[in-house]
């Protein structure tokens, strides 16, 4: 995002009162300068505070269900005309119709699109890694040279839920101890494990995205991420009844600093910058 773009329009004025800023015109001029740079990529709206609404929340998503009805469809359903991926967040969008139904034929550009409009994912954040690979260590999928990673194991995701010490909502201390042993699991069954700097913030990120895109307003925080979402986010892959869109979209600095206290809590640290080779 071109932040000094913004920083520019507003420093034009004379800032004496906040009131006197036209937050309308910055807000438009922002989102032009964003799509010059990016013709026909979707960008995330930049959330522009005003003296009323200083700072972002969430807000419910309103589904169209006439348009966005749900439909849920596995990996190989109808003979293998429709596919799904390893990610359910992309499933969801699928199962929506925010992307072709099917699975097929799906380019980046429009799956960045529907990650934006309806999860508002960061453009710096790694949707692209989810739409090549599924990283090791994932929550609820097998590694690729142990199985089928594309499909949920449910033993894996009993094991996530049995992570919750409230069995109400999830910690990210309790997501971290979960993927501590994940990390195990897939060192011990996985012959072709390599598990770098890279790979630990993509298996984390696994989690911290879900954290800071379904979480809402709760006992933890802004980002509660509750027990009865995740269910219908990975078992059903859909959008939960509850699911409340960000204002300001989910970038990557913000899901590093969950991965940063995740990894703090289980004793361990990225390496910033990554060491050569990595």
């Amino acid at each position: 995002m071109n932040l000094f773009a913004l920083l520019g329009v507003l420093l034009s004025f004379p800032v004496r009162s906040s009131a006197r800023i036209d937050w309308a015109f910055a807000a438009d001029f922002h989102q032009r300068v964003l799509q010059d740079k990016n013709p026909g990529f979707g960008v995330n709206e930049p959330f522009i505070p005003s003296p009323e609404h200083i700072l972002p929340e969430k807000k419910p998503f309103v589904i169209d269900e006439k348009v966005n009805y749900y439909e849920h469809f596995f990996n190989g359903s109808r003979n293998g005309e429709y596919r799904r991926s390893s990610c359910p967040a992309i499933n969801a969008l699928a199962n929506r119709g925010y992307i072709n139904r099917s699975g097929r034929n799906v380019s980046y550009t429009e799956l960045a699109h529907a990650v934006r409009r309806v999860w508002n994912f960061g453009d710096d954040n790694d949707d692209l890694v989810q739409y090549v690979v599924n990283c090791p260590a994932a929550p609820t999928r097998n590694d690729r040279a142990v199985g089928d990673n594309v499909n949920i194991n449910m033993a894996l995701f009993e094991s996530l839920l049995s992570f919750s010490k409230d069995g109400v909502t999830f910690t990210l201390e309790d997501l971290a101890e979960h993927h501590h042993l994940r990390h195990n699991q897939s060192k011990a069954d996985n012959p072709h494990f390599v598990f770098g700097n890279q790979g630990a913030i993509c298996s984390l990120a696994q989690y911290t995205n879900m954290v800071g895109v379904l979480g809402r307003k709760g006992k933890h925080g802004w980002t509660t991420l509750y027990v009865d979402d995740v269910k219908t986010f990975y078992l059903d892959e859909d959008i939960p009844k509850t699911y409340e869109r960000r204002e300001m979209a989910h970038y990557s600095p913000e899901s590093n600093a969950f991965v940063d206290r995740m990894t703090h809590h289980v004793g361990y640290a990225i390496q910033r910058p990554f060491p050569e080779g990595d």
